[in-house]
């Protein structure tokens, strides 16, 4: 099992470049660091801001501990594999101590329950510039001495078989080993801070420190402003930590410097031993895949769902069957054609529903005066039409047919003309000279056999 944890100083735009990087995120996750769990601590987003490509990474399940003191601050996250979703999950869990109500408001803890050990990522607060007086160096304090007491709360757990194991920033360094030889760690951090540390790994292992005893000039987190990385003028300050009955698990610890555009701080990578696979059992309430906003919602119908349907719409290509009707001696032989090709061309014999004007007959709907009798051609031409539905059978020959619009059109304008004069109403100068201009289009009107190709005659 491996555990990546790092300081983003901000996931969003990391994701982002990394996801251009390498893909995806979850190519990253998986394939880039080999990680069956990450945690990043400084995530930076608001819990109502959350967005779904990142809280729902491909094969992982994220677990968020939001600042609600502070907008866009602090806050870290917990990815796990799906095969390997914890049995529970708890953000800015402090113990039990009410005393530390207060210090559950800005994100800072997410607790994670894998079965063999209980995995803590967290993010200790700054106390503050030493120039200026360490400002927050009590509020540090009081979420030290909180964080101690939850973790010995674990030694509880340690005794029903479960381990602890702590990951990410705490915003201290431990000795002079651990920071630049330009400066001392008593420049750099109050008294109370490095002695409360000395106390706190007297009892637990720094990981970092049991595998790389003696090596110097490796630290996690450099000075952007003045490229500090460049000169590897940095300190050592985010650590993975262990009870030391869990020591037999872990093969190697060890910091890896990622791209300095990414973050200031480099990573923490634990790799332990292969881990009790967990009993089958739901994902804890905090998972992603339970955050109800990025569950769909089984009744909400897909957009393309809409286009689908249609019920008046018949699903016809060719229809190879022939409606053969008697009318006196003539065999009428008709095929009914694919709706899809019809459907870009008017029907010019369906009556219209749009209301006449009764004093110019002309400006009524054009398919309203076109009624073209089809009759069969008087000359001899056929197409050939191949039966789709049975490639085998002979080919069936059918009459083209020709329509007598025009003097079907003749005879409705004449009519019509004589019935708007019986009523009294004569057509203006205008009223005649679109309708001449008119019947000349409606003459010049295509009919619905000249669509299709014409065949040589026999």
């Amino acid at each position: 099992m491996r555990i990546f944890s790092w300081n983003v100083n901000g996931l969003r735009t990391t994701l982002k470049d990394v996801a251009a990087c390498h893909t995806s995120a979850s190519n990253y996750f998986c394939q880039v660091l080999n990680a069956d769990i990450v945690c990043f601590q400084e995530a930076k987003i608001q819990e109502e801001k959350l967005e779904k490509w990142i809280a729902c990474v491909d094969g992982y399940h994220s677990h968020w501990a939001f600042s609600r003191e502070k907008k866009g601050y602090s806050g870290v996250v917990t990815y796990v594999k799906e095969a390997l979703s914890p049995l529970d999950a708890k953000a800015d869990w402090l113990g039990e101590n009410s005393s530390a109500e207060d210090l559950c408001n800005e994100g800072r803890l997410m607790c994670t329950d894998h079965g063999s050990f209980v995995l803590l990522n967290v993010y200790v607060p700054n106390s503050g510039d030493g120039d200026k007086g360490r400002p927050r160096l009590d509020f540090k304090m009081r979420y030290l001495k909180a964080l101690e007491q939850t973790f010995h709360a674990g030694d509880d757990l340690v005794r029903s078989g479960k381990h602890i194991v702590i990951v990410g920033d705490f915003n201290v360094a431990h000795k002079d080993i651990d920071v630049h030889s330009r400066w001392k760690v008593e420049e750099i951090y109050s008294l109370e801070e490095r002695e409360w540390l000395d106390g706190f790994l007297s009892r637990y292992i720094d990981l970092y420190r049991h595998f790389h005893p003696d090596e110097k000039n490796i630290f996690s987190v450099w000075d952007q402003k003045s490229d500090a990385r460049t000169r590897n003028e940095g300190l050592r300050i985010d650590y993975a930590i262990c009870n030391e009955g869990f020591l037999t698990e872990v093969l190697e610890t060890d910091i890896v410097k990622m791209q300095k555009q990414w973050s200031d701080h480099a990573a923490v990578v634990v790799t332990l031993k292969e881990q009790p696979n967990l009993p089958p059992h739901p994902a804890p309430a905090l998972s992603s895949c339970n955050m109800k906003r990025f569950i769909a919602d089984p009744r909400q119908k897909k957009l393309t769902a809409l286009f689908n349907k249609c019920p008046n719409r018949q699903v016809t290509t060719i229809v190879s069957d022939k409606i053969v009707e008697d009318e006196g001696d003539e065999l009428h032989s008709k095929s009914e054609m694919s709706i899809d090709a019809l459907s870009m061309q008017k029907d010019v014999t369906r009556k219209s529903n749009t209301p006449v004007c009764k004093e110019h007959p002309v400006f009524e709907e054009r398919g309203e005066s076109v009624k073209a009798e089809v009759t069969p051609a008087t000359s001899a031409v056929t197409d050939r039409v191949v039966d789709i539905a049975d490639p085998t059978r002979e080919a069936v020959e059918l009459p083209v047919y020709v329509s007598n619009s025009d003097a079907t059109m003749s005879t409705d304008s004449s009519n019509k003309e004589s019935t708007s004069q019986n009523k009294g109403k004569k057509l203006t100068s205008l009223g005649k000279r679109k309708l001449e201009a008119d019947t000349k289009g409606l003459n010049k009107q295509r009919s619905v056999a000249s669509f299709f190709k014409a065949a040589n005659a026999k």
